[in-house]
Order: structure tokens, then C-alpha cells, then sequence
């Protein structure tokens, strides 16, 4: 088997649907030859310190948007409001404001079907790490990928 096509045997995403994870996505499960629930697991997780409650944008003046959503961060509910250029730039920055400080470095997003999946790079405190969403729209595919990235790196 070629290198290209032993990649692929242990990527569950490129199984799944057909499509590549991003490189160095790749190159960090390569080998591990993971089950698509390991793998939605490790990078999707459904549990954490945070949870996204809401999300919503209306538009604003100056090419801007207002943003508005709500987080569970242990027992209690945050209401967070922005108004900036745009979703990750806004969740990011909501985020912030809550202890939950992340740098995006990477993000990827693809049409499988219907939905969007959505890869993003995160770091905290010098860790890297990447998340995953998979969503039928595709802001909601990034939001739900960043705050799955807060919550691997804020374990």
C-alpha cells in the first residue's frame, strides 16, 4: 500500500465520507487507525466546562454584525453580546470575555452532502489542538468546532 493510501485507511473521515481531514490533522492520527466514534469523540466532544447555549446574528452598521448568544460554563448561564466583522471573530471574543482565552490558527471547512464539517486548529497556554463540528449550516458548524476546541483545551 502506498503512503497516500495508508493515510487514508487510518483517516475515519476520509472512510466516512471520502474527504481528506486536513494535513496535519492527518499526520496526527496517522496510524492510530481509529473507529468514527473514537474519532468524534477525541474531536467533537459533547461534554466540557462550556456549552453553547444560543447563537444568533443581526446585521449592523459598517459592514458589521451583532452577535448574541448564551453558555453554560458549570451551573451557571452566560448572555454574551458583540458586534464585530463576523461569527469566529465574535464567539472568539465571547469566549475571552469568560476565561476561555483560545487562538485560532487553522480552520477548514468542507460541504459533505447536505452539511458542512469544519475543522479547527486551536491553542491555549503553548497546546495545540484540533476540533471538529459537523452542522447542516455552516456558521453553526464553525461555532459548535470552536467551542468543542475550548472545551478539549480548557479540560
Amino acid at each position: 500500500m502506498n503512503s497516500l493510501a495508508s493515510t487514508f485507511a487510518t483517516d475515519p473521515f476520509h472512510a466516512r465520507f471520502g474527504c481528506a481531514l486536513p494535513r496535519t490533522m492527518r499526520d496526527e492520527i496517522s496510524g492510530q487507525h481509529m473507529s468514527w466514534t473514537a474519532f468524534v469523540d477525541r474531536f467533537s466532544p459533547t461534554t466540557g466546562p462550556l456549552r453553547l447555549g444560543s447563537w444568533s446574528g443581526t446585521g449592523a452598521t459598517g459592514g458589521k454584525t451583532s452577535f448574541d448568544a448564551t453558555f453554560g460554563i458549570g451551573e451557571t448561564i452566560f448572555a454574551c453580546a458583540t458586534t464585530t466583522y463576523g461569527p469566529i471573530e465574535a464567539l472568539t471574543s465571547m469566549l475571552h470575555d469568560a476565561g476561555f482565552r483560545i487562538e485560532i490558527l487553522s480552520f477548514h471547512q468542507q460541504p459533505i452532502g447536505e452539511e458542512t464539517a469544519t475543522f479547527v486548529l486551536a491553542e491555549h497556554d503553548g497546546r495545540r489542538e484540533w476540533s471538529m463540528s459537523i452542522e447542516p449550516d455552516a456558521t453553526l458548524s464553525s461555532i459548535r468546532a470552536v467551542v468543542a476546541g475550548a472545551n478539549i483545551l480548557h479540560r
